[in-house]
């Protein structure tokens, strides 16, 4: 047989002997990635249960119920908006490759909003504010909860009136309280009762220990101060008011004792920490605060800390706030005031 065709099929039978190999060999790979794409596709079964409760504390692992692999991020999933939410979690698959899957869980509420009341609310004959917005309610996460007062009444007429107040929130969670209203001669309103004085060597008899330290909050209230004897009846520590808003978007109003106070207090011995009664409904409200508070202070030595004072619980329902909000807030003044 003539050399040359030999040597030809000799190389055809090789080129032939390959590409069957290879053909085999992507046949293989081929089958092997389908079989993991088909082996991924479930390797993460999810639990029935998608639903979360809104600022619950949960992880991804919480809502899968079994893992064809290991889990490389079981992290905290944000739970601080309601609705449908995107989770994306990574794991190694049984080839030890990193795979990412994605899935959506529903963040909902189911708590209802919170009412503080007492059974009996009392008003003069000829009473103009609207009592719904008086009564402090709100709702973990709706900061524009409904709120309505149900049934008759009349301001303007004596007598006693049975009415229930309600919240609802946009998840439709309802809270309700039966109280009756007394509209009655501004001579029969009640009287403000009182508090009762308590000497501050009461205080150190009753509470005094090695495990605490007692002090005092004062303000303009106060009036002039002589800190020598404050330190000598046994005073620790004071809070001095530095300042208060005037409402919800006021101005600063400086405490007109602050200066006098804090540095009396400071030469006398007395540790002294400050306060600003806020009405702050935001978190750009609070760092502007914090940072106005900052430059009143810094030339001061303050020991302790700075008090976030937002106690103007009547007003709650006006300031379009949720409890969640209000919390967020103060935490913001305060991680400002520590930057």
């Amino acid at each position: 047989m003539n050399r040359k065709i030999l040597i030809g099929i000799i190389v055809a039978i090789i080129f032939s002997i390959i590409g069957i190999s290879l053909f085999f060999i992507i046949k293989n790979v081929e089958e092997d990635r389908k079989k993991e794409m088909q082996e991924d596709a479930i390797a993460i079964t999810l639990k029935d249960e998608l639903n979360t409760e809104f600022l619950s504390k949960v992880k991804v692992s919480d809502f899968i119920l079994k893992l064809n692999g290991e889990l490389i991020n079981d992290y905290y999933i944000e739970t601080t908006t309601l609705g449908e939410k995107e989770v994306e979690v990574q794991y190694k698959n049984y080839r030890n490759k990193v795979k990412t899957k994605s899935f959506k869980i529903n963040i909902v509420d189911t708590k209802e909003p919170e009412i503080y009341m007492q059974n009996v609310m009392t008003v003069p004959i000829g009473y103009n504010k609207d009592i719904t917005y008086t009564v402090l309610s709100g709702d973990e996460c709706d900061s524009k909860p409904i709120r309505k007062i149900e049934g008759y009444y009349d301001f303007n007429k004596e007598g006693n009136y049975n009415l229930k107040y309600t919240v609802t929130d946009k998840s439709g969670n309802k809270a309700e309280k039966d109280f009756v209203l007394k509209v009655v001669p501004k001579d029969k309103m009640p009287k403000t009762t009182q508090r009762e004085k308590i000497l501050f060597s009461d205080c150190i008899n009753k509470y005094k220990n090695e495990n605490t330290s007692l002090g005092i909050d004062v303000s303009k209230w106060q009036g002039d101060i002589d800190w020598k004897k404050v330190k000598n009846a046994g005073v620790e520590f004071a809070f001095i008011r530095l300042a208060y808003q005037d409402g919800f978007d006021g101005e600063y109003k400086k405490d007109k004792y602050f200066e006098n106070n804090i540095r009396e207090a400071i030469n006398a011995g007395v540790k002294v920490g400050v306060y600003f009664y806020s009405y702050a409904k935001s978190v750009e409200d609070a760092y502007a605060q914090a940072d106005w508070i900052y430059s009143q202070i810094k030339d001061y030595n303050v020991d302790l800390p700075v008090a976030f004072d937002w106690e103007s619980w009547t007003s709650f329902a006006k300031s379009e706030m949720s409890f969640y909000d209000i919390n967020y807030v103060a935490k913001s003044f305060i991680k400002r005031i520590e930057e």
